[in-house]
């Protein structure tokens, strides 16, 4: 996301950035990895600023079949699993703002980025075997997994903040991830378990370059939306209340 000059705060164990996109302001902070830290984020973001609205964005994992690394997900709903941890278990906790969704949509259609429109599942634990991902495809709605967006829809619902989730996919269903132990909460790289990782593991080297590289490109597609949405929603005159009639299409794909 291009952003102005931003002001810099440190609060509560989290750094926030205030800047604008065309003269929108937005506030931006990284959670880390995680559901506990992104319900933190959130609380304390709306302790210390006023907002209109929280959008939870960052990578996921695709569940279900002929979705690809770099397409954008757009969640109507973010699930959660209920306290017995089976897939089958899982819930619609968290409705995202009907307005905002349809706005993505929108803007996506313009722009011709690749999308979904569907669930997405907030897991404990990395998805990290295709196995494991084709059983959460099958046995619940989602069509993407991350670890953060049920911590941050948590605190929008109960303070009554409108919210939204947006994720890029970073791998696909049968894609293994290998490394995951190699990033910390906070979801800075491990310099020394890579070396300790790669000594042991030498030709995992092609594949966390390759993971790396697909990432960032991942990434590059987030924050390039993020930019356009942002501009948009600033466009847009009492943006809440008129979002959910402008755009008022079903964009379900």
């Amino acid at each position: 996301m291009k952003l102005g000059p931003s002001a810099r705060l440190r609060a509560e164990g989290f750094t926030f950035y205030y800047s604008c996109v065309n003269a929108q302001p937005v506030v931006l902070v990284k959670s880390g990895i995680g559901r506990e830290r992104s319900r933190r984020a959130a609380e304390s973001l709306l302790k210390i600023f006023r907002v209109n609205a929280i959008v939870s964005a960052g990578l996921a994992g695709g569940v279900k079949d002929g979705l690809r690394t770099g397409d954008l997900i757009i969640a109507k709903n973010v699930l959660d699993y209920s306290r017995d941890g089976k897939p089958g278990s899982a819930h619609a906790g968290y409705a995202c703002h009907q307005g905002l969704v349809n706005l993505s949509c929108k803007l996506v259609e313009e722009k011709g980025i690749k999308f979904r429109c569907g669930d997405l599942l907030t897991v404990e634990d990395v998805a990290a075997q295709p196995a494991a991902k084709r059983r959460i495809g099958d046995t619940t709605s989602a069509v993407a997994v991350d670890m953060e967006s049920t911590g941050v829809a948590e605190i929008a619902k109960a303070s009554g903040t409108p919210f939204l989730a947006l994720r890029v996919l970073s791998d696909e269903i049968d894609d293994e991830l290998k490394g995951c132990d190699l990033i910390d909460e906070e979801g800075r790289v491990k310099t020394l378990r890579v070396v300790s990782h790669l000594l042991n593991n030498p030709l995992d080297l092609r594949y966390l370059l390759r993971l790396h590289h697909k990432t960032n490109e991942a990434l590059a597609n987030l924050a390039l939306f993020l930019h356009y949405f942002v501009q948009r929603y600033g466009e847009v005159s009492n943006p809440l209340h008129t979002l959910e009639k402008q755009y008022a299409q079903d964009f379900v794909k």
